[in-house]
Parts: C-alpha cells; sequence; structure tokens
C-alpha cells in the first residue's frame, strides 16, 4: 500500500506571516490616515485654498482703497468696510500697521494714506493728502443781528436787557460746512456757548468743536457809571449814574422797572413817549380842576423830554431812625434819614416846606447827579396814567391801598405779621399793600403833599392820594386832590427822580459802549 504525503504550514510560518500582514496593514492606514498621509494633504490643501481664498478677498478689499478718493486713510476705508460686513475688523498695532481680520484668517498691512488723485498740502510729500481740516475765523461777539460790526471787546460793557450776537466763519476745503447752531448766534447773558461744526467732504464727516465766551453783560450787580440806556421787550429804561436795576424788578417796563442806589432805595421808571403826555389829570377832589395850578419847570420838562420819562418813589418817604426804633412817627423832627424802602415808618408830620427841603435835599445826601424833588402834580398823574394802562380805575378807586374800609395782611413796624381789619383805621409802615406796576401806597396810608397849590383861599397848599382814616377808597383814591395850609398831621411825601445832568455825556445806549466801567458792588 503506497502511504499519500500530507503538506501544512507551521505555526511559527503562520505567526510570522501575521506580523507581516499587521505591518503592511498599518504602513497603508498611515499612508492614508496619518499626518503626512493622503486625507491629511487633501485636508491641508482645503484650508490653504481657503485661506489664499480670504487672503486674496482681503487684499482686493485693501487694493479698492487705493483706487478711491473717498477716504483719507486706510484704517478710515477699512473701519467702514467692517461696518458694512466686508471684513470682521481692523486693528492699528503699536508700530503703527494695521491687522485686517475675517474669519479664522488676518493680514498685516502698512497704515497708509490714499495717494489716487489726491494733491499734497501742509508740506506732506508723496503725493498723500492730509485729513481735512475744518477752518474757524475769527469768532467774535457784535451788537448787530446780522453779524457785521466791530467785535464788543469790553469786559462787562454792555447792560442786561440787550441782546449780543455770536458770529464766526466755516469752512473746509473740497467740501461744506454747517453749525449746530444758527449764526449769528443772539445771547442775552455771560456763559460759554459751544458750536458743533460739521464738514463734509465726499461723502465723510469731520467736526470741530468752538466755544465763545461771552463776559460783555453788566450783571445786576453793577451800579452803573453813567447814565445808560436799556432795552426791554416794552420799551427803554435810563438807568442813572449810581444807581442799578434791583433784583426784585419787574422784567418789562410796565411791570414796573425798579432801580436802587448803594442804600437800597428804590424807584420806579414811568416813560413818558412825547412831552405832550407829560400832562396833569383831573380824577376826584375837593373843588374843581381849575383852582389846582402848578407850571412845569423847565428843568423838570428838559429831562423828562430828553430821557422820555422819569423815576418816582416806589415808597412813601421813610424815618430810618424811627424804622431802627421800632416805633412809627409822632413828632414833626425833620433831622430824621430820609428812606425810600419797604418796611419804613413814613416820614410823616411834616410840612410842604419841609416836605419839599426833604425831597430835594435827598439827592445831594446820597450822593446822586440826577436830581431829586417833591412829587409834581405832572409827575403823579402820569404815573397813575401808566398804572392804569394794568389797571383802568386806580385814580378813581385804588382798592389796593390802606384805606378805613380795606382789609389785609402786613407787617407792623415790630417785624409782627397783622392783620388790618374792615373799620379800623391803622398806619402801617412802608410796602405793605399791593403794588401796581411794582409802585406801592399812592391811594391811602397817609396823604402825600405835592407841588402843586390849590389858588383860591387861604389854604393854598395840595394834598394827593387820600389816607388810612378816610373810609374808602373810592371816596379818595390815588387820583384824590385836597387842600390844606400848613398842618402836619400824617401828612407825608414821595420823591421824585429826574435825571438831571450838567453834562449829559457821556452816556451809553444799546450801539455804544460806556466809556467807564461801573463800580461793582460783591
Amino acid at each position: 500500500m503506497k502511504t499519500k504525503e500530507i503538506k501544512g504550514i507551521t505555526l511559527i510560518t503562520l505567526a510570522i506571516t501575521i506580523v507581516v500582514l499587521i505591518i503592511l496593514a498599518g504602513v497603508s492606514i498611515n499612508a492614508v490616515m496619518g499626518d503626512d498621509g493622503i486625507i491629511k494633504k487633501a485636508h491641508n490643501s482645503a484650508n490653504l485654498t481657503k485661506e489664499a481664498e480670504v487672503k486674496e478677498a482681503i487684499n482686493r478689499t485693501i487694493l479698492e482703497f487705493y483706487l478711491t478718493n473717498d477716504y483719507a486713510t486706510l484704517e478710515d476705508f477699512l473701519k467702514a468696510k467692517a461696518e458694512d460686513g466686508s471684513i470682521d475688523s481692523v486693528t492699528k498695532n503699536a508700530d503703527g500697521t494695521l491687522t485686517v481680520k475675517k474669519g479664522e484668517y488676518s493680514v498685516t498691512v502698512e497704515n497708509k494714506t490714499n495717494s489716487s488723485g489726491g494733491s499734497s498740502s501742509g508740506g506732506s510729500t508723496g503725493g498723500e493728502t492730509q485729513t481735512p481740516e475744518i477752518t474757524i475765523g475769527e469768532a467774535k461777539v457784535v451788537a448787530n443781528s446780522d453779524g457785521t460790526g466791530s467785535a464788543i471787546t469790553d469786559v462787562a460793557s454792555v447792560y442786561l436787557g440787550n441782546t449780543l450776537y455770536i458770529t464766526f466763519s466755516h469752512s473746509i476745503t473740497g467740501g461744506t460746512t454747517t453749525v449746530d447752531k444758527t449764526i449769528p448766534y443772539a445771547v442775552t447773558k455771560n456763559g460759554t456757548y459751544t458750536f458743533t461744526v460739521t464738514g463734509t467732504v465726499n461723502g465723510k464727516s469731520y467736526t470741530k468743536n468752538v466755544s465763545v465766551t461771552v463776559n460783555q453783560f453788566k450783571t445786576a450787580k453793577d451800579y452803573v457809571a453813567a447814565n445808560v440806556e436799556v432795552t426791554y421787550p416794552d420799551g427803554k429804561v435810563w438807568i442813572p449814574e449810581g444807581f442799578k436795576v434791583a433784583d426784585d424788578s419787574a422784567s418789562t417796563v410796565q411791570g414796573g422797572i425798579v432801580i436802587e442806589d448803594k442804600d437800597l432805595n428804590q424807584f420806579v421808571w414811568v416813560p413818558v413817549a412825547t412831552i405832550a403826555d407829560y400832562k396833569r389829570t383831573w380824577y376826584k377832589g375837593y373843588g374843581s380842576f381849575s383852582e389846582y395850578l402848578e407850571a412845569l419847570p423847565e428843568d423838570e420838562k428838559t429831562s423828562v423830554e430828553r430821557y422820555k420819562g422819569f423815576y418816582i418813589g416806589r415808597y412813601e418817604a421813610g424815618d430810618k431812625e424811627n424804622t431802627e426804633a421800632k416805633t412809627l412817627r409822632s413828632s414833626n423832627d425833620v433831622t430824621k434819614t430820609v428812606t425810600i424802602k419797604a418796611n419804613q415808618a413814613p416820614y410823616n408830620n411834616v410840612t410842604k416846606t419841609q416836605a419839599i427841603s426833604l425831597a430835594e435835599g435827598f439827592a445831594t445826601k446820597q450822593g446822586y447827579k440826577a436830581k431829586t424833588k417833591l412829587v409834581s402834580s405832572y409827575a403823579w398823574d402820569t404815573t397813575i396814567e401808566f398804572i392804569q394802562k394794568v389797571n383802568s380805575d386806580y385814580g378813581s378807586s385804588s382798592e389796593e391801598g390802606n384805606y378805613y374800609n380795606t382789609t389785609f395782611s402786613y407787617t407792623d413796624i415790630t417785624g409782627a405779621r397783622q392783620t388790618k381789619e374792615k373799620s379800623s383805621p391803622v398806619l402801617v409802615p412802608t410796602g405793605q399793600t399791593t403794588p401796581v406796576c411794582n409802585i406801592y401806597d399812592m391811594g391811602g396810608n397817609v396823604f402825600e403833599w405835592s407841588n402843586e397849590r390849590y389858588s383860591p383861599g387861604p389854604e393854598p397848599y395840595c394834598l394827593r392820594g387820600g389816607e388810612y382814616k378816610f373810609a374808602s377808597s373810592t371816596g379818595s383814591p390815588a387820583g384824590f386832590r385836597t387842600k390844606r395850609y400848613i398842618i402836619r398831621c400824617q401828612r407825608c411825601y414821595r420823591v421824585q427822580a429826574c435825571l438831571i445832568y450838567v453834562d449829559l455825556s457821556p452816556v451809553c445806549s444799546n450801539s455804544s459802549i460806556a466809556r467807564s466801567e461801573p463800580k461793582v458792588i460783591i
């Protein structure tokens, strides 16, 4: 029998074969999946392509800058592109270069100006154009509303109530400019005013702020150094030398412009359009109008005509010493200090002759250049006409005054608050009743002497305005006239001021500046 030979693989051979196969498989996988494998190389190739595309897009964006004149610098241009989404961001580096980012990729470039079609200026080289500069001309403050005229350079030389105008020119090369406020710009008080000028060149905006300090206005604490004319919305007022507009003055002529001296004595301006309007008027009184006489003094006429108005004491004349002693006057002592203030003991118990002397001497004692005098019938009646523009029956029915049948709250001479009851005659300090046009007590409280005279009989003097003992504001209103001789009892007076100068210059108006600075009281 023939034996068949059987051939096989030994265990060692099998093991070697498996190892070889594993090695070959690893080499194949690495060739495909490794760092240098086919897949990795394909991925890297795609990334490189994408990076190249992004960087090319960034470079095309940068190239666009050199083909346009819209922006002065590359940085400005790229910031605009970041805003519209063409790139993600632009960052200025410490060395002045720019890093432009889009997605995960970035490009660093020099920060250059636009050289296409531009012209050099201000010393630049290489055909580069500087950032457009807004040019501002001389900023000045003038009196004319159209901005013309010389600049007002004197500090604190124009008076409150006037209007000044800030003006300046503005331009930008190759474009147009606008201002956020209308130029010339009207101002009525001191302060620093800021304007924003916007220039536009090829669609690009540039801004510049302009600050102008106005210090030409005198404040309410300025005592004028010369007669000065001040304009208010409804008229003009002359402020006499040494006076200022009071803090509690009205802001209109009809409301009552109040001035005061350094001792706080106060007067109210009464406007007079023409000298024909400065006249006597009959309202109510003893006898007939023809029995009361007064010639208009020439100096008073000249002043009223020249200045188109006059001042009248805001209050009845007061007694300083009796006020300080907290007592009302009861004697005929005329050596006391005269005041024209609120809360004063009325300067009563004086004759007409004494009243004339006290009123005329008031200007001298106070150091006024303006003239003071006992109120004339012309001034009294013109003042009533002025008041009646807002209170039509003041001359015939002065309900605001202190009469027997009126009631009101007041501060007595001791400073205590009181109530004046009806049917109760009570003399009250000055300024306790209701003012009209900022003037007190022309009707009621105490009778007041005037320069008018009663001609027929033995009682030649004239009193005006009624008193607290009279029953009715209609029986003896502000326009009331009555005769008296030398009687003293409860007779007071009111001071009139005229702006009379021996020399009327220097003066200041809206169109001129005072030649000397005022004394400022802090």
